[in-house]
Formats: C-alpha cells, structure tokens, sequence
C-alpha cells in the first residue's frame, strides 16, 4: 500500500537487486558487482542521455510477482535479442516484433545487470511473460502434422526401394530427396516435443538446428537435381528415353553437389555460431541465444535466401525443358512418354514444397496470424500425402507392386515345393529305402559294366579267328 502511494507522486522503476549488486542468471540470485548501473532512458524516440536514474526515479527493489492466475511465467530478456529499453515513464517497451511494442509497468518487471551464462554482464530485465496455450497447441498440432507426413514419406521410400523397376538413377534421386526430407521433419518433430515437455537443453537445441537445417537444404537440393536431370533429358546431350551409360557415376557426382554444398553452408554457420563474437552484427546465427533453430534476420539470411535461389534455379530448368519438348513437337520428333511422364511428376513435386515454404515465408513476415499457421499445419500433413499419392498410387506403379507380391508369392510357393521335397528324400533315406536304392543302382552300374566288358572281348576274339 505504501509503494502504491509513493508510486502515485513519484514516477517508479524497478531493479532487480540492490544498487552495488547485479543478477546471476545461473543461480537466479542477487551478488555483488563492480559495474555501474547505468541503464539507457529513451523518452519516445529521442535517447535522454543525461537522465539521472537515481533522482528522476523512485527504485523498487527484489523481483517482481508474476500473476498465477493469468499464468504468467518470469523470465529473462537480452536486448540484443529481443530489444526493450526503459522510458522516462518507468515503464519497459519490449518490441515483441518490428513496430510492435509490450507495455510492462514496475510490477511487471525488473531490469539490471545480468551476469549471463557466457559470463557477459550486460543491462537486462525479467519480465512476466504470459503463457500462450494457443503457441503451445501450435507445437502439438504442427509436430503431429509432420510425424504424419513422414509416415506417408517413409511408405513412398518403402515402395520405390523394394520395386527393381523403379531403383534407376531418377528413383534413387528421388529416394535421396525424401530421405533428406524425412530427416528434417524428424528432427522438427522432436524438437518441439522437447520444447512442449520443458526437456529442450541448449546443446541439444543447438544440435538440432544443425541437422535440420542440413537435411532441409539437402532435401532443396535434391530437388534442385531432379530439375537439373530432366533438363538434361530432354537437351540432346544424350538421346531421349536412352539409358545412361554411367548412371552410378551420376548419382555419385549428384550426392557430392546435394549433400557437400549443404555441408559446406551448415559448417559455415557452425563457425559463424562459435567461432565469431555474437555481438558484432545482427546477421549472424545467434542460434544459442534465441532458442531452437533460426530466427528473425538470420533465418531469412541463411535459409530463405538459399532455398529462393534453388527455387528460382528450378523455375529457369522448368521452362527451359517446356520449351524444348515444344521445339520437339514442331519438329514432328518422337518425344518418349516415360520422359514426359517424369517432367509432369517433378512439376507436381516442385509445386508442392513450393507451396510449403510460401506458406513457411507468409508465416514468419505474419507471426500473430492463426490462420496462417493452422493452414501451415494442414499442409505439412498433406505434403507427405501427396507425395504419395503423386509417385505410389498410379495405375503403373501398383501395377508394378501387384506383380511383385505375385512373384513372392510363386517365389515362397517354390522355396516350399522344394522343402517337402527335401523332407521326403530325407525321410526315405533314414528309413534305408535310399540306401538300398542306391546299392541296387551301384550293383547295376557294375554288372552292366561287366557284361560290357564281355562282350567287347567276345568282339575281339571273334576278330582275331577271322
């Protein structure tokens, strides 16, 4: 009740810990510091650099009380990472996202020196954050929709794995892509489960991004191959619908493309995220101090950025190969419907993760848009369905996979001929049926050698009288 007056006449802030002591982040307690506490006081947008703290504000000590009732969590924030600063109100603006701003008066936060893990001391605050079931429903759904998805992924796999038919070099091709694919959606899954059960550790957040971002930007690659060899097909530098002499050598030339360049951008971030101070630019990674996976600038710079210039590639080798299968037409050439076929299926297959990250890009620039993301994680279900349905369920591939489970099954009717047979022949020998068989068949062979044997010296003797 007292504050509350006080508060009334005089304008108040907050601090954490007494003057002369700062905040340990690792202990969550106050401990003596030798760093002045020097806060910038911003009134609107002009930075009041002579703002004498100690006489313009009346300071509050120790840590706020957050609302149970309304769920509120305290934690803490690094301006560098989620920018605030203190106005001449007493109250904290917290730009939430870019020209939007979160209030928070002195009993909704403290700000101080902070002691950080990394052992920087730097001005910071705890505020009341209040928990967001929507967000964490968010996760629940979305991490449902991809384990979804990679099941239907891991089917179409599955098919084109065990038909011989379809492991040639575009089958292979595709297998890589969806594999890469799968990895990623695996590791996203996880990862947010971890977040929703409170279990996600910075080094295996930070792990994480790592693969994800690998296997994403593989998975981009991949595609970016797909689109490359079609184009390839139909440009006359080989004959149309021939079989490539070299397909292995290929395949191998592809992997070192799809797989090294996505390594060599995923060690360049690891580099980037330990190697170089985080407080020099904003571009860089700063994957351990913003949570799990890219966020803000650097996604847009390291993930975004590259998988455009893929997509832009892709659409160059689209229109190139539409051009020449009409050139073909003109010229009355036979254009061979398994080429054709695959050209429409890349089509279908670019479309569809090109629809998912259109959807990933409008997500990011409108993050408060719940229909946005409810329709993100409709499609992360149907990506994987589709895929399915574009590459398994055609009249030709389960044409191909009735076949197959008939030749198993002839195949597995043989294998059990053969085994009674075996059972049977064993049998009559241990019975010693065989083995009076076989004396009877040895005391032939002899006797019809000896009589042989007479014969001829018959012949001979005959001969000599002669």
């Amino acid at each position: 009740m007292e504050r509350g007056c006080v508060c009334m006449k005089e304008t108040c802030a907050r601090k954490c810990c007494p003057f002369g002591q700062g905040y340990e982040k690792t202990t969550k307690k106050c401990i003596d510091l030798p760093e002045k506490f020097e806060p910038p006081v911003w009134e609107g947008s002009t930075l009041r650099s002579e703002f004498n703290i100690t006489k313009e504000f009346h300071f509050l000590f120790n840590k706020m009380n957050c609302s149970r009732e309304l769920e509120e969590l305290r934690i803490p924030i690094r301006a560098r990472l989620l920018p605030f600063h203190l106005e001449t109100n007493g109250k904290l603006y917290v730009e939430v996202t870019k020209g939007s701003s979160t209030i928070y008066g002195p009993d909704q936060y403290c700000i101080d020196n902070f002691v950080w893990d990394d052992n920087r001391t730097e001005i910071s605050a705890l505020i009341c954050f209040k928990s967001d079931p929507a967000g964490e429903n968010h996760y629940q759904v979305s991490s449902t929709c991809m384990l979804i998805s990679c099941f239907f992924i891991v089917l179409t796999v599955a098919v084109y794995a065990w038909l011989p038919e379809l492991r040639n070099l575009h089958g292979m091709v595709l297998m890589a892509h969806l594999l890469s694919f799968l990895v990623g959606f695996t590791f996203m899954a996880t990862m947010q489960i971890k977040i929703l059960r409170n279990d996600s550790e910075p080094e295996t957040c930070t792990s994480f991004t790592f693969i994800i971002y690998f296997s994403l930007l593989s998975a981009f690659f991949w595609l970016n191959i797909m689109c490359y060899d079609i184009w390839f097909t139909f440009s006359g530098k080989r004959a149309i619908g021939g079989r490539p002499s070299s397909a292995g050598v290929r395949f191998l030339y592809y992997s070192i493309y799809a797989f090294g360049i996505p390594l060599l951008l995923t060690v360049l971030l690891v580099v980037l995220e330990f190697g170089v101070d985080n407080n020099i630019s904003n571009l860089l990674p700063r994957i351990r101090l913003q949570g799990c996976f890219l966020f803000g600038n650097s996604k847009v710079l390291y993930f975004y950025v590259p998988i455009l210039i893929l997509c832009v590639a892709n659409l160059v080798f689209f229109t190139l190969t539409a051009m020449k299968i009409a050139e073909i037409k003109k010229q009355t050439q036979v254009l061979n419907k398994k080429d054709k076929q695959r050209f429409l299926l890349y089509i279908k297959l670019f479309l569809v993760m090109g629809v998912n990250w259109i959807l990933e890009v409008v997500s990011y620039f409108y993050p408060e848009a719940d229909y946005i993301w409810k329709f993100t994680d409709a499609y992360n279900v149907l990506v994987g369905l589709i895929i399915f349905i574009i590459f398994v369920c055609k009249v030709k591939t389960l044409k191909m996979i009735r076949h197959r489970i008939k030749n198993c099954q002839r195949s597995n009717a043989n294998i059990g001929e053969m085994k009674a047979i075996s059972r049977i022949k064993l049998s009559h020998w241990r019975n010693g049926t065989g083995i009076r068989s076989s004396i009877d068949t040895i005391r032939t062979t002899i006797g019809q050698d000896s009589d042989t044997k007479s014969i001829r010296s018959d012949k001979l003797t005959d001969t000599l009288h002669s």
